[in-house]
């Protein structure tokens, strides 16, 4: 099982949400796996000597799962007709309240970072910028936070409404692929003067040992930063935008994005 769970993991078309677009009455990734339906109906026959039949290794297991699972997807693909993904729009907007809502979370303890489960109760408890009372996140989206903190009166000089959202799921976005994922926060900062213009930014802290493995998430991250959308909603105007991710050993290389996604120079259509 934690061979093909793996084997899943490593490409990016059999995430959980990408699945159920094929099968709609999924509900689970183990389903998934030993549904013989689904991928547990499939078998890989080795063939070779007694001999190395015999000391047929995990990586062994886990090459040919790969290769099982990319010709499941050509499959799919062939058959399949292919996503539109449409551009953000005032036409499907909901209102904050409407989206983000109390909502009790569930998380098994974690021998390796027992931290998580305290939550940053106590140092969110006079974060008046903070959305949520805690921060039930893993360490580099905590240490993601904490570097905020650390920089968020210097963004209050020219920013007003400033508020970091954790994203549990409620807030989806695609690529071109039709692949999705749940940024882990979002920031809302309305820029100061007679006509202002608020921020939405999607953020995604990742560990090192994630980046290459996510970075599809980031390129589209950056996709929507270069894209430059802007839109109306009510009497307000938007602008919606992404930043590469955050890593705590970069992080001069996050702020520095950051403060350049928000001091750029907006058109005078949408001033």
């Amino acid at each position: 099982m934690h061979v093909v769970r793996y084997a899943l993991s490593t490409n990016k078309f059999f995430n959980f949400d990408n699945l159920k677009e094929y099968y709609k009455e999924l509900d689970s990734i183990k389903t998934f796996i030993v549904d013989e339906n689904l991928l547990g109906g499939f078998f890989v026959r080795f063939k070779g000597t007694k001999e190395g039949v015999a000391h047929i290794s995990n990586v062994d297991y886990l090459k040919a799962t790969q290769k099982l699972l990319e010709a499941i997807e050509k499959e799919l693909k062939a058959t399949t007709p292919q996503y539109t993904v449409s551009d953000f729009n005032s036409n499907t907007s909901l209102p904050f309240y409407e989206v983000f809502k109390d909502k009790k979370l569930t998380f098994a303890k974690d021998k390796n970072d027992p931290d998580r489960e305290k939550g940053q109760i106590d140092f969110l408890a006079d974060k008046d910028w903070y959305a949520f009372n805690a921060n039930y996140g893993t360490s580099e989206e905590r240490k993601f936070v904490e570097m905020f903190a650390a920089r968020v009166s210097a963004l209050s000089n020219d920013y007003e409404d400033i508020y970091l959202v954790r994203n549990e799921k409620e807030v989806k976005i695609y690529d071109e692929e039709g692949n999705t994922f749940e940024p882990d926060f979002l920031l809302y900062a309305k820029r100061k003067g007679a006509h202002p213009l608020i921020y939405q930014i999607f953020i995604e802290p990742k560990g090192a040992h994630l980046e290459e493995k996510d970075r599809w998430k980031e390129d589209l991250l950056i996709k929507i930063r270069d894209d430059k959308h802007c839109l109306h909603w009510m009497t307000d105007s938007y602008r919606i935008t992404g930043v590469p991710f955050y890593n705590s050993t970069r992080e001069n290389e996050f702020a520095e994005n950051l403060q350049s996604i928000l001091g750029e120079e907006i058109s005078e259509e949408w001033k």
